[in-house]
């Protein structure tokens, strides 16, 4: 492959862009009511029980894992008039649609055969919109800086959904089954907006592809056959899963280390809120220096942020708000950076007539992301609880020490490691043609 400068010419308005990324709010709403108000209202209010509630959730999430790769290679091999995307979006929002309004507003009397049944819907049907949607993120504009720009109305739609989705009790005044079911009515709502937006002003790719079709596992082995694929996936997973330990471990560091519960629902929307404001800093300094460099710098910056929050303690409401901050302003990088540079480096890998690989490639990320997720249930969780942490208070210091080390050092030592990585990674992805 032969590094030269890449000479090419943006394509996208304003109103494109905005068009572009606004379905990415109500797939932003599920997700976040997914992790922060189902489990509860299927296990209280519908009388399931955690157990059964929580199994069922979680292998959704390994569901998940699965249909990712599988959905992202089907959407690269699926040839038509109207390009290899649309018809899956098309076909896929109105399911998508049913499957939000029955699992965010179940009847009376539902079980856990309802539940596993729906919410195996809605994850595969979330998937069927998602990553045939977000794939024409990568593939869509032949400009390498425009490619950030789409990356990061993506993200900026994602932070406004979650944080409308978190705030419509508040909102409106409601309990939780009615805030639910007018969530639900929300997100059908935004979705056939979205979908009719994307198809009536985002420009349409539709590259002709003259090689045999390929299954899932020549597709990704053909992915991973890519240095910079690799480093980039590699790179990512290490960063998601300092990123999952802080994000997974926020509530009980506000709770019990700073000792202002009272404070957690308005720092983790000051942690969103700068995940917004700073999107057009990190776009900045990959124009200015390179989309590698911006990525070091917010995963260094987040570093010190949770340097920083190693120091605290109760009370300490100002200090831990900046951490907050500075630790939100990074995900804005985390989010659009490896995307933006995943985009160029499929662009890079296509010539004429050659197989699509951006669905393949970004499921497989997506896929990496999901897992990363399992690391606070799976190992922070467990080992907080064999050191005696309980969730009520009355925990030692060392206990605390042990809270935040899961929450700070843990994730600044594998951030560390992913600057070593990156840093000796070729992933000046701006000048790669094939």
């Amino acid at each position: 492959m032969t590094a030269i400068p890449a000479q090419r010419t943006s394509t996208f308005s304003y109103w494109q862009l905005i068009s572009f990324g606004i379905l990415t709010t109500p797939l932003a709403m599920s997700g976040l009511v997914l992790v922060m108000f189902l489990p509860t209202f299927y296990a209280v209010e519908m009388g399931l029980g955690l157990g059964a509630v929580g199994a069922i959730f979680a292998f959704g999430r390994i569901f998940d894992v699965v249909t990712d790769p599988l959905i992202g290679n089907l959407s690269d091999e699926t040839r038509s008039r109207w390009g290899p995307r649309r018809p899956w979006m098309v076909i896929g929002v109105p399911l998508y649609c049913l499957a939000v309004w029955m699992l965010l507003s179940p009847p009376e009397g539902a079980g856990l055969v309802y539940l596993a049944a729906v919410s195996a819907a809605f994850f595969l049907f979330y998937t069927v919109v998602d990553v045939p949607y977000s794939s024409v993120g990568l593939e869509v504009s032949p400009d390498v800086h425009e490619r950030s720009y789409l990356a990061g109305s993506k993200a900026a739609f994602q932070v406004a959904g979650a944080i409308f989705a978190a705030s419509i009790p508040a909102i409106f005044a409601l309990q939780v089954p009615a805030a639910l079911t007018l969530t639900s009515e929300w997100i059908v709502g935004l979705s056939l907006l979205g979908l009719a937006a994307f198809l009536a002003f985002v420009p349409s790719k539709n590259r002709p592809v003259t090689a045999p079709r390929l299954g899932l596992v020549a597709a990704a082995r053909l992915a991973f056959s890519q240095t910079q694929f690799r480093y980039l996936v590699g790179c990512f997973f290490i960063v998601q899963s300092a990123n999952a330990l802080t994000a997974g471990l926020t509530v009980l560091y506000i709770t019990h280390v700073i000792r202002a519960p009272e404070l957690t629902g308005p720092l983790i929307g000051l942690l969103f809120l700068s995940t917004a404001v700073f999107l057009p800093l990190w776009v900045f300094l990959s124009k200015k220096h390179s989309k590698k460099r911006s990525w070091m710098t917010a995963i260094a910056t987040c570093s010190i942020a949770l340097a920083g929050a190693t120091f605290l303690g109760e009370g300490d409401v100002v200090p831990v708000a900046l951490v907050c901050v500075l630790v939100g302003a990074s995900f804005g990088a985390d989010a659009i950076m490896p995307t933006s540079m995943l985009a160029d480096i499929v662009d890079a890998g296509e010539t004429a007539g050659t197989n699509r690989l951006a669905g393949t490639c970004l499921a497989i990320k997506n896929a990496l992301s999901k897992l990363t997720f399992i690391i606070p249930m799976g190992v922070a969780f467990p080992l907080l609880d064999l050191a005696g942490f309980a969730e009520t208070g009355g925990n030692t210091g060392m206990q605390l020490v042990a809270l935040t080390g899961f929450f700070a050092v843990l994730p600044i030592l594998l951030r560390l490691l992913s600057l070593v990585v990156i840093a000796r990674a070729p992933l000046h992805t701006e000048k790669l043609r094939a």
